[in-house]
């Protein structure tokens, strides 16, 4: 299984450069950090990675498929089956539980999201709708979603915003543990002391790139 291959990548709004030349390389089985201040453009350069947003101009190969000269439908077909996604801001349905969030949408047993649900410290919030569930809790709901999806490539904004010291390790240890079995996992974060989990790093303070809009 190929992983991610970036170069020269390129993204603007208007006049507001947010990517200007990024390239990356990330292995099967490899994590990324990329760290860098809020308004940097990590949420912009993920929405890529994701397919949720295409770049300007650059070439990008993901599962070492051509990407940038797929239409809109190839695209939604292939983010489906190897992209998972989890945003800064969770997206959970508001009239569904946090275990249906998870299960109903996945499709996965029972018992795995029970599993999954108690290593992330949500045993006791299973039957929570959003409503009830702390911005942190439901930040966690929406990785063990993603997990669960079990793709190739797992994209995740900020995983550890919100979430005290014990909860964070729990988090990465299980996004490292996803890599172990081959898969591309691609994480981000506003502190740098955060990319110790990663075997490599985009800082991109150091890269070119440009201004969130």
């Amino acid at each position: 299984m190929d992983g991610i291959n970036l170069k020269g990548i390129f993204k603007a709004y208007g006049a507001i450069r947010v990517l200007e030349d990024v390239s990356v390389d990330i292995d099967s089985g490899e994590v990324l950090c990329v760290v860098g201040p809020s308004g940097c453009g990590k949420s912009t350069f993920l929405k890529i990675l994701a397919l949720i947003t295409m770049p300007d101009a650059g070439s990008m190969k993901i599962g070492g498929t051509d990407v940038a000269s797929m239409n809109q439908k190839e695209l939604e077909n292939f983010r489906r089956k190897k992209i998972a996604y989890s945003f800064q801001e969770p997206l959970l349905l508001p009239y569904l539980s946090a275990f249906e969030n998870i299960a109903c949408v996945v499709g996965a047993p029972r018992d795995i999201v029970v599993d999954v649900m108690k290593q992330f410290r949500l045993g006791n919030r299973m039957n929570h709708t959003p409503t009830k569930l702390s911005v942190g809790e439901k930040k966690r709901v929406d990785i063990a979603r993603a997990l669960l999806r079990n793709t190739d490539f797992l994209i995740t904004d900020e995983p550890l915003s919100n979430l005290d010291p014990g909860t964070s390790e729990v988090v990465m240890m299980k996004l490292m543990e996803y890599a172990s079995r081959g898969k591309t996992v691609v994480y981000s974060s506003v502190e740098p002391a955060e990319a110790r989990y990663a075997d490599k790093v985009l800082n991109m303070l150091t890269s070119p790139h440009g201004q969130s809009p």
